[in-house]
């Protein structure tokens, strides 16, 4: 009869520990399931989230995070750009970030440049407002450190184009 009181008992605490270990394993899965899908920094601090990765400081990219992005039911997103951003549209404008390819050449005139170092030459950068699409004036090398480029930021308010910002005739400074 001890004998299976005591089976009993190691039964309990063993279905206990499996449904406490499957909530927390289902809690850091969903999280970080949605952390990829939103393009959010998981916020763990392992060496992959954003918040250690190697970024710019340049001050506009302060500025491009206040841009809020929000979606409908139709999954079509509309973005609200703050007024120091909107007054910049179609302005000349200099950024510093890291070059991600778009193209597998040499050189290429179209890129997006990202605020935070790339991970992955095949991954997408951060979120949507840490990226601008560039097109370049003339073909540049692709680099991997902090570059600095100036050009005519343009605001892009059509949702099917999957960019807040786009930088045109774009040069290396």
């Amino acid at each position: 009869m001890a004998q299976s009181t005591h089976r009993h008992w190691i039964s309990v605490i063993a279905d206990i520990a499996g449904g406490i270990l499957f909530a927390a394993l289902s809690l850091y899965a969903s999280y970080h399931i949605y952390s990829w899908f939103y393009g959010s920094d998981s916020g763990y601090g392992d060496q992959y989230s954003g918040s250690n990765l190697v970024q710019s400081n340049d001050l506009l990219w302060k500025d491009f995070a206040k841009c809020k992005i929000s979606m409908d039911q139709n999954l079509s997103s509309k973005t609200t750009y703050i007024p120091r951003v909107t007054a910049m549209d179609g302005k000349k404008v200099t950024i510093s970030g890291f070059m991600q390819p778009l193209e597998a050449k040499d050189k290429f005139s179209h890129f997006l440049l990202s605020k935070k170092a790339p991970t992955c030459a095949y991954c997408p950068p951060g979120g949507s407002n840490e990226v601008i699409e560039v097109f370049s004036s003339k073909p540049m090398a692709w680099k991997e450190n902090l570059i600095s480029i100036t050009g005519t930021l343009v605001l892009v308010n059509d949702s099917k184009q999957g960019v807040l910002f786009q930088m045109k005739d774009a040069v290396e400074r």
